[in-house]
């Protein structure tokens, strides 16, 4: 498991709500901008794995499985940040980290949906991708990994990874790059895990 120390102080309801009236009337004015998660891809050659890998695209909860920035408080109460979005479904977004951590490591991995048929599957489910009302507020992510054999079906094995990183501001930009901050960490830890299981 992979987590950074928060604070764990909590603004009040009217705190929160004011933070996010704000944010939605800087963007009532025109439509939302877009963010996406940083993911350069590695450039030079990749050696190919000796059993073949590929990452599938994580299944997630309906509130998560859109392109919407989601604010969960104490409660588990699911509400929307108006004023920005996602540049695709977090599902997607995080799939391509997920391809990119591996690629990091020096190795080839295809993913879900291009035609290869690989050994391995590499499946996962997010429980958490979303923000957190606090003094700061902060992001938290939470997947559950697990490494499937394609030709049997079998179960090889499982692991959860959690990583939260603190924001100072709600605008989208800084959103994102908490969630950054947060998949820093917790991706090349995936991809050693993943590469790791025999």
């Amino acid at each position: 498991m992979v987590r950074n120390k928060m604070k764990t102080n909590h603004t009040t309801l009217f705190q929160w709500t004011a933070l996010v009236g704000t944010l939605a009337l800087a963007g009532c004015a025109s439509a939302p901008p877009t963010f996406d998660l940083s993911s350069s891809p590695r450039i030079g050659p990749l050696k190919t794995l000796p059993i073949s890998l590929v990452v599938a695209e994580p299944k997630a909860p309906q509130a998560l499985d859109s392109d919407h920035m989601i604010v969960r408080d104490a409660s588990g109460a699911v509400s929307y940040v108006p004023g920005a979005q996602w540049s695709e479904r977090v599902p997607a977004l995080l799939q391509t980290r997920l391809v990119r951590a591996i690629e990091a490591k020096g190795f080839s991995v295809s993913r879900e949906g291009s035609g290869v048929i690989g050994d391995r599957v590499l499946a996962s489910e997010i429980s958490a991708f979303n923000l957190v009302p606090g003094t700061p507020p902060r992001v938290e992510l939470s997947i559950t990994l697990r490494l499937i054999d394609a030709k049997e079906g079998r179960l090889l094995a499982s692991r959860s990874f959690q990583a939260q990183a603190e924001i100072d501001r709600l605008a989208g930009e800084t959103i994102a790059a908490g969630f950054d901050t947060a998949l820093s960490s917790l991706t090349p830890a995936v991809a050693d895990w993943a590469l790791s299981v025999r």
